[in-house]
């Protein structure tokens, strides 16, 4: 493998992280635009709203630019120059260690929010409420929502990976 091939690998794995927190932050932020929507101050509201919107864009820049023009930060960085070797010894193919990359993140996925959603329905359970009465249903939802991404993430790791590697 090449040293190019070796941080295009870094920077698409990066980029699957970035998603990763993206996903767990967003909510945070949903809750937030609501609690000041509540509250009826209009003028905050605006600049929430428009801080987390740039934010998002932000986000999706980057993350586009870390899983489609990996090449392209390379070549600016010249992260690519300097090295004493053009090649690493590993014998797996860009496809597979990203998709091994997204297996392990998407077990972390499942890993965290299970045993959250596990104790959430717990407590549910004993509450003994409505699901729609329940103070905490959005949050049940968010966790198994997050749950089911981890678990799909592990299973349909090559197809994400080829994606991946197509577009770029």
């Amino acid at each position: 493998m090449s040293i190019k091939t070796f941080w295009i690998i870094l920077i698409k794995i990066l980029g699957l992280i970035l998603i990763l927190q993206a996903v767990s932050i967003i909510p945070e932020w949903i809750s937030s635009i609501y609690f000041i929507y509540e509250n009826e101050d209009n003028k905050n509201l605006l600049i929430l709203i428009f801080s987390v919107l740039l934010v998002l864009f932000i986000f999706y820049l980057i993350t586009r630019f870390f899983l489609f023009k990996a090449n392209w930060i390379i070549d600016k960085l010249k992260l690519d120059k300097g090295f004493e070797n053009n090649t690493i010894e590993l014998n797996s193919s860009q496809n597979k260690i990203i998709s091994i990359a997204i297996i392990v993140i998407g077990s972390y996925m499942l890993i965290q929010n299970l045993p959250i959603l596990l104790k959430e329905f717990f407590m549910f359970f004993q509450d003994k409420t409505l699901f729609k009465d329940y103070p905490k249903s959005g949050w049940i939802i968010f966790y198994f929502c997050k749950a089911v991404i981890g678990y799909l993430l592990m299973t349909n790791s090559f197809r994400i990976a080829k994606f991946i590697g197509k577009e770029s």
